[in-house]
């Protein structure tokens, strides 16, 4: 493992005496002869970011657990409250993550896991993370554990994170393809969100996302309504299609009452893993619209369990045979 570097502790230096007394006098003065009925209100100002690379990957920062909810049998959604407050945001951009450190009772160093926070980056005060909890998994069970009132250690964002270049207003629409596998949607939706979002009501960005998101059951669509709200908020331009490998009661009502279409702006079930049949209508979609992917080219972006990954863009893999040559994976 990495050496980590540990909290500094920093200490103010005491100043006592007349002439601290003096100047803040004549600064309170000042500030209330000079700028009265021009200060603002500190939530109107620019927010600070907690998180600045590199300072904060070396330095952990805190966070406050201020709810939890149970999403499913599995998956927790946290709320933690910023040091900051009001006036701060995460910093942490869209898609990128961030690395959670606790030190279990026994252990030398600390255990750090990445996730990436499902909050929009420039909600003021708090910080979403989506948790899904493995059997054993010693980050996973640790948040889980958290409640309100607790804190937890955080560094990052970590670097080396995707940024999409908004087309100009004038280019014709672009076609991206998301993937995801399991909880591997969290950097997915949040790239998805901010591109969709970042001209909300401008009409300028026409840029339309294709995702497919493979789970296991429909119980485990843990963002069913932040999808559906963004498919809403984006007039059409987020196609979702969920594949449903489970054969459970509940993943039959749900692939009976879905759309077949592709056209259909309702989420969509479709039985199965995210497979050649999936990929090769919606790559046809894309190609046949002309502007496909990024200005540098990127075509799919990729989150998923590495046997996922390794069946997509492994050698022989299905994005490959179906001539899918740039791909992006967090």
């Amino acid at each position: 493992m990495a050496a980590l570097f540990a909290r500094t502790s920093k200490s103010l230096p005491l100043i006592a005496g007349a002439t601290l007394a003096g100047s803040a006098a004549v600064a309170y003065t000042y500030s209330k002869t000079t700028l009265s009925g021009h200060q603002l209100d500190s939530a109107q100002n620019a927010p600070s970011k907690l998180l600045t690379f590199p300072k904060s990957m070396l330095f952990p920062q805190t966070l406050t657990v201020t709810k939890t909810e149970q999403i499913n049998h599995d998956t927790k959604r946290i709320t933690f409250s910023l040091p900051g407050g009001e006036n701060q945001i995460s910093g942490v951009p869209a898609g990128s993550a961030i690395l959670t450190q606790h030190s279990p009772s026994g252990r030398w160093f600390p255990i750090l896991r990445p996730y990436t926070p499902i909050s929009d980056p420039s909600q003021r005060g708090s910080l979403q993370l989506l948790v899904k909890q493995y059997p054993g998994g010693a980050a996973s069970t640790h948040l889980h554990n958290l409640s309100v009132g607790q804190t937890l250690a955080i560094r990052g964002p970590l670097p080396g994170g995707y940024i999409y270049s908004e087309p100009p207003s004038s280019s014709s629409p672009r076609e991206l393809i998301f993937i995801a596998g399991g909880a591997g949607i969290t950097p997915i939706y949040s790239l998805a969100r901010s591109i969709l979002l970042q001209q909300e009501g401008t009409g300028n960005d026409r840029t339309r996302i294709h995702l497919v998101w493979g789970v296991n059951g429909a119980r485990d669509v843990v963002l069913r309504s932040e999808l559906e709200d963004l498919q809403r908020r984006s007039s059409g331009r987020l196609r979702v299609t969920i594949c449903v490998s489970g054969d459970r009661e509940e993943d039959r009502a749900s692939l009976l009452s879905s759309s077949s279409s592709l056209s259909s702006d309702a989420m969509r079930f479709r039985r199965g893993y995210v497979d050649e049949d999936i990929l090769g209508e919606i790559v046809g979609i894309a190609k046949e619209s002309g502007r496909w992917g990024d200005d540098k080219g990127t075509k799919v972006w990729l989150c998923g369990p590495e046997a996922m990954e390794k069946s997509l863009v492994g050698r022989g893999g299905i994005l490959a045979e179906l001539g899918v040559d740039k791909i992006h994976k967090f």
